[in-house]
């Protein structure tokens, strides 16, 4: 009876490190690709178009601030570029629900409910939270199995 605070951690930690690794998978039935739109304009009209905009920018350098504009945070090489939004919300739950797992581990430890589901909640709340440093260290272990084999 007392044991339910560590299981539903494990439940939530499995979900979390479900979501982590089918991510890509997710992130396509959230927001399917879009689908093309064949251009049919002539040359003609793409040249003429080309030319507007290169001397629309012209005009716009002789008329610019002497202050330059500061780069926003996505047009940096930050941590955000080239981030989309689907990205981010897919990311944001399973580390959520990752940390949610972990913290409901600790509660069960506290609880002094069985020391195995606790352990097993934090850890999988940990793999979901740092999901890209795990797949990092299983493919440097897996090298190095590899390595040890052939040397063998």
């Amino acid at each position: 009876m007392k044991r339910y605070i560590g299981i539903i951690g494990l439940v939530i930690g499995v979900v979390a490190v479900g979501i982590a690794i089918f991510q890509g998978n997710i992130r396509d039935v959230v927001s399917p690709p879009e689908t093309e739109v064949q251009d049919e304009r002539s040359i003609k009209e793409l040249a003429v178009e080309a030319g507007k905009k290169m001397l629309v920018d012209k005009l716009r350098e002789k008329q610019t601030d002497p202050m330059p504009q500061r780069p926003s945070l996505s047009e940096k090489n930050g941590f955000f570029s080239g981030v989309s939004e689907k990205y981010d919300s897919v990311a944001l739950v399973y580390a959520a629900l990752g940390f949610l797992a972990m913290v409901l581990g600790i509660v069960s430890w506290v609880k002094k409910d069985h020391i195995r589901i606790s352990g097993g909640a934090i850890s999988l709340g940990l793999m979901a939270v740092a999901w890209q440093y795990v797949l990092i260290g299983v493919t440097i272990a897996i090298i190095i199995f590899i390595l040890a084999n052939l040397s063998a």
